[in-house]
């Protein structure tokens, strides 16, 4: 008896909170039981936001059927909780076709909690190109807001393929041909086969390309006349084989009623009844092929960028580490010698964004971290001329006078342009007067760099190297890529030498491979390459805690920082190491 009550407690008490459950939620099929956070005034948050953005396929472009997150790393760093906060994003420039998953709420973040929010955007197939500020709004229940962020997205309406016809062969001679006369025409009666050449001069890939040849005389046989060419890419070729027999009652001197149609999974781009250039007794035209690229240059200057005002907002990266600070450390060279150059602003060329900075700030870490006795530096118009020759030449130029053969450690840093030559067999530094005219002579071409130096004979060469020699100018989130050279597609496949492979004391630090842009970062108004030179010889490149810096140690952590931070800003930059990884930089 005492079983039976209190089973009918028991469902008599769950039949209660279900139906509280349901009356609570305000639905009544729902069984979620819904409670409203009660938020009391106390001492104030402090919240900070660090953001980043990325797409399916890395370009920073929202392009049609392509998803893409802005992600949000929200941290408390006051002693109050932030309450009821609130992420909403305004579109400047509507498009049905964007859809942005905002609305986001957070509870509480409670001091030093962080919390992490992805807002999700996805572009239909139909979205149009335009530019998109997007004003990202964090709002909190009593008051304590954020000043607000914007991400400046463009999105790319569908870039169509354009399938052309470029040409044909006819080919009387063979197996499955049968010719009267066998002159590479065609004559009413004879079979042959007709090599159809096409071309995709468009912007997009043409995926899963379909082709037809019909024709509207009943007297003209076709066989293999549709198949299945698979993906065109921009500018790409392709050529296929299709049987044509008119017998002896098409007896026209018109071009023949024979056409081709194409057409590919978007059905953008398609060619429909092209007809084709094919008369009797006559021989036709050559195929034509069209140099078709990629338009690369509009899509860099429409990456994702943040914009901001609050020091309490970043992008990118977390925590921007203050470079400026240089703390002393115990290294001391008393033999030894360093040259800075710093090439901000060039006569003939757009700037090289932060370039004097990055010289100002490596001096401070040359005198104080690696301990150099003599530092000369140079920047902007000190560096006109013959300048480089100067210098560095090892039979009369002035850093020859510095060095004591065999006892000397010699440190060199270059902030600025670089350039290839129009074949891309070479890469110069220069000055900030240099005419791309006179690149040959007013430049300072890598190789001859590396070998005077070499020469100069001294017990150790450190070289850092901030510049990009693709043609490209240094860009950053707010400074877009310019091209140097006025040409496009230059395949950069210098023959460096390279000295270090005999030399255990010769180590060179490069910003970039060859054919990459080497960035600005914002944040600090350097380099991106010195930014992470710089906090790694701080101390954070120290991986295994012995209060050291290796080579190796900023090696490993210069390239995996770069690497990981260029993508979310502009484009892949990855760091060149050459060098013996075991030599000490700096003590703590």
């Amino acid at each position: 008896m005492k079983k039976a009550i209190l089973l009918l407690c028991f469902l008599t008490f769950a039949v209660s909170i279900n139906f509280a459950q349901k009356t609570i939620s305000g639905n009544s099929g729902s069984t979620r039981l819904v409670l409203k956070p009660e938020y009391k005034r106390g001492i104030p948050p402090n919240l900070f936001v660090n953001l980043s953005f990325e797409d399916d396929n890395g370009n920073g472009i929202l392009e049609p059927n392509e998803n893409a997150i802005i992600k949000l790393r929200i941290t408390n760093e006051g002693k109050g909780p932030a309450q009821g906060l609130l992420i909403k994003v305004n579109d400047s420039n509507y498009d049905s076709e964007l859809i942005i998953n905002d609305g986001k709420k957070i509870p509480y973040i409670y001091p030093n909690q962080t919390v992490e929010v992805d807002i999700k955007l996805s572009a239909g197939f139909n979205v149009k190109s335009a530019e998109h500020k997007l004003e990202i709004i964090i709002t909190e229940h009593f008051g304590y807001d954020m000043d607000p962020a914007y991400l400046i997205l463009n999105t790319m309406k569908y870039l169509e393929p354009e399938l052309v016809f470029s040409g044909l062969e006819v080919v009387d001679i063979g197996a499955g041909t049968g010719a009267i006369i066998e002159d590479g025409q065609l004559q009413a009666g004879e079979q042959v086969k007709v090599k159809i050449v096409i071309q995709n001069i468009g912007q997009n890939i043409a995926r899963n390309t379909q082709y037809e040849v019909k024709t509207s005389d009943k007297n003209i046989y076709l066989l293999n006349n549709k198949g299945n060419l698979g993906d065109l890419s921009i500018g790409e070729v392709k050529e296929f084989w299709v049987t044509i027999s008119p017998n002896k009652r098409v007896s026209t001197t018109s071009t023949l009623p024979i056409f081709l149609s194409m057409s590919n999974t978007h059905n953008k781009g398609n060619l429909d009844k092209k007809m084709l250039p094919i008369k009797l007794n006559q021989k036709p035209p050559e195929p034509e092929i069209v140099k078709v690229e990629a338009d690369i240059k509009s899509i860099q200057e429409s990456v994702a960028r943040f914009e901001y005002t609050s020091s309490k907002i970043t992008a990118n990266i977390d925590n921007v580490i203050d470079i400026r600070q240089v703390a002393p450390s115990k290294t001391q060279r008393s033999n030894s010698v360093a040259i800075i150059m710093g090439i901000e602003k060039y006569d003939n060329f757009v700037p090289a964004p932060y370039a004097s900075n990055d010289a100002e700030i490596i001096k401070e870490y040359y005198k104080n971290v690696l301990g150099v006795d003599k530092i000369f530096m140079f920047t902007d118009d000190e560096v006109s001329g013959y300048f480089f020759d100067d210098k560095f030449n090892p039979n009369y130029g002035e850093l020859q006078k510095a060095i004591i053969k065999g006892k000397t450690d010699l440190f060199i840093y270059y902030s600025g342009h670089g350039l290839p030559s129009k074949d891309g067999s070479k890469v110069f530094l220069f000055p900030s007067d240099g005419r791309l005219e006179a690149l040959d002579t007013r430049g300072y071409d890598l190789n001859t760099f590396y070998k005077n130096l070499e020469s100069l004979e001294a017990r150790s060469t450190t070289i850092f190297i901030d510049a990009c020699f693709s043609g490209a100018s240094r860009a950053s989130e707010s400074r877009n890529i310019e091209n140097l050279v006025s040409m496009k597609g230059v395949a950069i496949k210098p023959k460096v030498s390279q000295p270090w492979e005999a030399n255990n004391n010769f180590t060179v630090f490069s910003s970039s491979s060859f054919d990459e842009t080497s960035l600005g970062f914002d944040p600090s108004e350097t380099g991106l390459f010195t930014y992470f030179l710089c906090a790694g010889l701080q101390g954070k490149a120290d991986a295994n805690g012995d209060n050291k810096i290796t080579t190796g140690e900023l090696k490993a952590y210069v390239i995996k920082n770069v690497s990981e931070l260029s993508v979310k800003i502009l484009g892949k930059q990855t760091p060149v190491f050459y060098g013996n990884e075991d030599i000490i930089l700096g003590e703590y």
